[in-house]
């Protein structure tokens, strides 16, 4: 008798004003239940399965959209990302610099020149001459030669060139962490995304139920708890509806930030589903991964360039002790219109040594500030060796059980979908109660969820472990990544 009344509770309805209001239905999915009494499972399973969510995110940011695809924004973000270009500029500072550090092995090149015009009475050995008018020239040209400032010149070069090299592996590691970064912010941006359909379904469900809740209620075959629990249910899938989708627009802005666009611009990921990527080989040891990062890492790189420039920096306040000798040659061409300009030429060595800077003291103390700064480094070094070392531990691990969660969480999918449809089927045939269908409602969502986070989460543990072995790159990504 239950079933019956529920089969003729569900089949009296006014269907031209449900057809009346799918577009309202649309337009604020968050609204259905102020907008229709009740609707047909039939007709929300309808629904479902013409959504736009792309249009109604549209609707709900307020805003148009881009579509993007992830090796459109890899792209862009190597082009245009500002960290790249910031690293850039430093790389080529830094390559002026040790020109410049080269330059100093060159001569100090002067050249210097004067005109005299003598007129009037001149004293000259004595006599007194009358009107005298004459113009003297003398041309002088000087070149000095430090000679390496007792090899000063050799050990500042030395640290200037490794300061470039470490310069350019700071660029290149700026280039695979962006590679990292838009493809990781890529895959949240469509994780938000699919999250944002299962929860407008889940509240297009929810709102069902209500109100297949309060049909029952009025004749007689429901409870109020009933409606109640299905007025919660409907509240928080509204609120699980807006957190996504501020999750989204967060995603957007975060992406365009790193791609170097306009921040404001709303990305649209082009994927309505998210597959599994296969980039890891499970036959790796810890220890052998480690060792694939201690070659590969641009970072580990620059930092071992650093000591090596900061060590060159240390040997050449030693030079501080050593004598300094210079060359000096000059070269005049020294006459007067009237007679002719003759050159004669002067060679000369210099000299000079000091007990160190500031009596010896000033030269101890840099050089003790330096192998301080050397050990710094070295432990700077270390310890970012063990990060990447923990990161790598902590990114498998990830890796290893989100690869099994994969094939489980497909199967609890499945098994909350079958729950679901017999707890409606129990319903509708007087068998079961309408907590049940609640629950399974629930279960279905949770697991829908938690499906495709598994799924990103496995592919993004793939990226951070090339990330963190320094193997990462744009092309390595892209050909494993197929949808």
């Amino acid at each position: 008798m239950r079933a019956v009344c529920i089969f003729l509770i569900l089949v009296i309805l006014n269907f031209n004003l449900l057809s009346n209001a799918k577009e309202e239905l649309f337009d604020a999915p968050i609204d259905i239940i102020n907008k229709v009494d009740c609707t047909l499972e039939e007709f929300c399973q309808k629904f479902i399965k013409d959504i736009d969510i792309e249009k109604f995110i549209k609707q709900e940011i307020e805003n148009d959209y881009v579509i993007v695809s992830l090796d459109e924004c890899l792209d862009v973000a190597l082009k245009n990302n500002f960290n790249i270009k910031i690293q850039d500029k430093i790389y080529f500072s830094s390559k002026y610099e040790y020109q410049n550090s080269l330059s100093k092995f060159l001569p100090m090149l002067s050249t210097t020149s004067y005109i005299s015009e003598y007129g009037g009475q001149i004293l000259v050995g004595g006599v007194l001459r009358d009107r005298i008018h004459e113009t003297a020239l003398s041309v002088n040209m000087t070149a000095q030669h430090l000679l390496f400032e007792g090899g000063k010149q050799i050990f500042e070069a030395k640290a200037k060139k490794y300061y470039q090299k470490s310069a350019k592996h700071n660029l290149n590691f700026s280039k695979t962490k962006v590679v990292y970064l838009t493809s990781r912010y890529y895959f949240e941006m469509l994780l938000a995304k699919l999250n944002i359909e299962i929860y407008l379904k889940n509240l297009i469900e929810r709102n069902t139920q209500l109100a297949v809740a309060k049909k029952l209620q009025k004749s007689g075959l429901g409870s109020r708890f009933d409606v109640v629990r299905s007025e919660n249910e409907s509240t928080q899938a509204r609120i699980q509806l807006l957190e996504a989708l501020n999750l989204f627009r967060l995603s957007q802005s975060r992406l365009a930030n790193l791609m170097g666009i306009d921040v404001n611009t709303a990305l649209m990921p082009f994927e309505d589903s998210i597959i599994e990527m296969h980039l890891i080989d499970l036959n790796f040891d810890m220890q052998a991964l480690l060792n694939i990062a201690k070659n590969n890492r641009e970072d580990l790189k620059a930092y071992k360039d650093i000591i090596n420039s900061e060590k060159q920096v240390k040997n050449s306040y030693y030079t501080d002790f050593v004598p300094k000798p210079l060359v000096n040659f000059q070269e005049q061409f020294q006459g007067t219109l009237a007679t002719s300009v003759r050159p004669n030429y002067i060679i000369s060595g210099l000299v000079t040594w000091a007990p160190g800077e500031n009596s010896i003291f000033g030269t101890l103390t840099k050089i003790k500030a330096q192998k301080e700064k050397i050990k710094m480094r070295t432990l700077e070094y270390e310890n970012l060796l063990r990060e990447i070392e923990e990161n790598i531990i902590n990114s498998f691990s990830t890796f290893f059980f989100n690869k099994k969660k994969v094939s489980v969480s497909k199967k609890r999918v499945d098994s909350a979908d079958e729950s679901r449809k017999l707890a409606m089927h129990r319903f509708n045939k007087g068998k079961g109660i309408f907590l049940d269908v609640v629950e399974a409602q629930g279960e279905i969502t949770k697991a829908k969820i938690n499906f495709v986070s598994t799924i990103v989460k496995y592919n993004i543990s793939q990226i951070e472990i090339l990330y963190y072995l320094g193997t990462i790159d744009k092309d390595i990504v892209l050909e494993k990544y197929k949808p």
